[in-house]
C-alpha cells in the first residue's frame, strides 16, 4: 500500500455520510463542518464530476440556513429574558450564516430593533445637556422622533406594534424615555398615557411597571405586572420581571404558582422552564432545580440558557466536574457552528478546570487568551497563569507572570485613587 493512500484519511463520500447523519438529528453546526471537510477532500483527491460538489454545497447551505433559524429563535428567547446583548450577538452570527433571502430580511429587521434598544441604553449613560442649551433642543427632538420610536418597538410582535402606535404621543415619548434610562420622566409620561387610555391601555401597564422597577418601586411594579398578567396571561414578557420581584421578597411559592398556572401554549417555553428552575435555585432547592433542568433537556434537547443554569446549579451543589462538562459542551457547540464563545463562559470553564486539577497546556492557553478578552480579570488571570507554570515546574515563567500580575494590580490601584 502506498503511504500517500495510508495517510489520506476517509474518502469524501464517507465524510459526507457522517455529515448526513448529523444533519438528520439536527446537529447542523457539526454537519456543516463535516460537509466542508468532504468538499475539501473531494476537491483534492477525487476526479468526480461537478455535480458531487454541487450536492455537498447545497447541503452546506441547508445547514447554514438551519443554524441561522436556530440562532434567530434562540435570540427571541434571550430577548424575552432581557438578554439583549447576547440576542444581538446571535442575530449577527445568523446574518453571517444565512443564505435564504426572506430569512435574511427577517433577521435584519430583528437585529435593527435590538441595536436600537442597545443604543438607547448606552445613551442613558450620557450626561444630559442643560435645559435651554442648543444640545438640549436637539436631544428632545431625537427623543420625540417617530422613526426612533418605530425602531424601538420593531422587536415586538406586529399586533403589539400596532397597539403601541395607537396610544398617542405621551406614551411614545414615555416609552423612549424608558428605553433611554430616564425612568422618573418615563413614570410621569406613562402614567399620563395610562389615564388617557384607561379603557385600552393594557400594555402601558407593562411599560410603566418596568419604569417603576428600575426606580426600585417594586410594590408599584408588582401591582401593575400582576394586573397586566390577569388580562394578558399569554404575554411572556411580563413573567421574568414579576418573578424577579418575587425572588427578592422570597415569595417563592407565589413565583411557582404564577409559572405553573401559565397558559398551556407557554408551558413548554424555555423561558418559563428557566424561570421555574431559577425559582427553585433562589429558594435553595438545588436538587429540585437540577432535576427540573435535566428533565427539560431530556424532553426538548439542548438550550444554552438552560444548560448554563444547570451548570450554575451543579456548582452550587459542589459538583464541579458536572458543571465543567456543561460548560465544555456549550463551548464545543459554539465552535461547531462558528459562533463566538462568550469570554465569560470561557473564564468559568477555565476557572472550574483549574479548581478540579486541570493545569494542562490547553487551560494555560485559555488563560493567556482571557488576559486580552476579559481585561477586568487580567490581574487574577496573570496569577493563575503563574500558578499553572509553577505546577508544571517552569519557575522562570511563573515568576514572569507573577510580576505581570503585580504590575496590573499597581495600574488598577493608580486609576482608583
Amino acid at each position: 500500500m502506498k503511504f500517500s493512500k495510508l495517510f489520506s484519511g476517509k474518502p469524501y463520500h464517507e465524510i459526507e455520510k457522517k455529515a448526513d447523519a448529523l444533519l438528520k438529528v439536527g446537529e447542523y453546526g457539526f454537519a456543516k463542518l463535516e460537509y466542508e471537510k468532504a468538499l475539501l477532500k473531494l476537491a483534492k483527491q477525487t476526479p468526480e464530476g461537478p455535480e458531487a460538489g454541487d450536492q455537498i454545497e447545497a447541503k452546506i447551505v441547508q445547514c447554514k440556513d438551519a443554524l441561522a433559524l436556530e440562532h434567530k429563535e434562540a435570540a427571541e428567547n434571550l430577548k424575552e429574558s432581557g438578554l439583549y446583548e447576547e440576542a444581538e450577538d446571535l442575530l449577527q452570527l445568523a446574518l453571517e450564516l444565512v443564505e435564504d433571502k426572506q430569512l435574511a430580511v427577517e433577521i435584519e429587521e430583528q437585529l435593527k430593533g435590538l441595536k436600537m434598544h442597545s443604543n438607547s441604553h448606552e445613551a442613558s449613560g450620557m450626561s444630559v445637556p442643560e435645559e435651554g442649551s442648543e444640545d438640549a433642543t436637539e436631544f428632545v427632538y431625537q427623543e420625540s422622533d417617530e422613526e426612533y420610536f418605530a425602531a424601538l418597538i420593531n422587536t415586538l410582535p406586529k399586533t403589539e406594534q400596532e397597539i403601541y402606535f395607537s396610544y398617542g404621543d405621551p406614551f411614545k415619548e414615555g416609552y423612549v424615555k424608558l428605553n433611554q434610562g430616564f425612568f422618573e420622566d418615563a413614570v410621569t409620561l406613562l402614567s399620563h398615557a395610562l389615564e388617557a387610555n384607561s379603557s385600552s391601555g393594557d400594555f402601558i401597564r407593562l411599560e410603566l411597571a418596568t419604569a417603576h422597577i428600575n426606580l426600585g418601586n417594586d410594590a408599584e411594579g408588582c401591582s401593575l405586572l400582576e394586573s397586566f398578567l390577569n388580562d394578558y396571561p399569554e404575554s411572556l414578557r411580563a413573567y421574568a420581571p414579576l418573578c424577579e420581584i418575587y425572588w427578592q421578597n422570597k415569595q417563592f411559592d407565589d413565583a411557582q404558582r404564577l409559572l405553573m398556572n401559565c397558559p398551556e401554549p407557554l408551558r413548554n417555553s424555555p423561558v418559563i422552564h428557566l424561570l421555574i428552575g431559577e425559582t427553585l435555585f433562589h429558594a435553595g432547592r438545588y436538587h429540585d432545580a437540577e432535576s427540573h433542568y435535566l428533565d427539560y433537556l431530556d424532553a426538548h434537547g439542548g438550550d444554552e440558557a438552560i444548560v448554563l443554569a444547570l451548570a450554575k446549579t451543579f456548582e452550587a451543589r459542589g459538583e464541579k466536574e458536572k458543571a465543567k462538562k456543561q460548560y465544555s459542551e456549550i463551548i464545543n457547540r459554539c465552535q461547531g457552528c462558528g459562533s463566538r464563545v462568550d469570554p465569560h463562559l470561557k473564564q468559568k470553564y477555565a476557572d472550574i478546570s483549574l479548581e478540579t486539577g486541570d493545569h494542562s497546556t490547553n487551560i494555560l492557553e485559555l488563560y493567556l487568551g482571557l488576559v486580552q478578552e476579559v481585561p477586568e480579570n487580567r490581574t487574577d488571570n496573570y496569577q493563575k497563569i503563574s500558578m499553572i507554570y509553577e505546577l508544571n515546574g517552569n519557575e522562570d515563567e511563573a515568576r514572569r507572570f507573577s510580576s505581570f500580575a503585580e504590575q496590573s494590580q499597581q495600574e488598577i490601584d493608580k486609576t482608583s485613587r
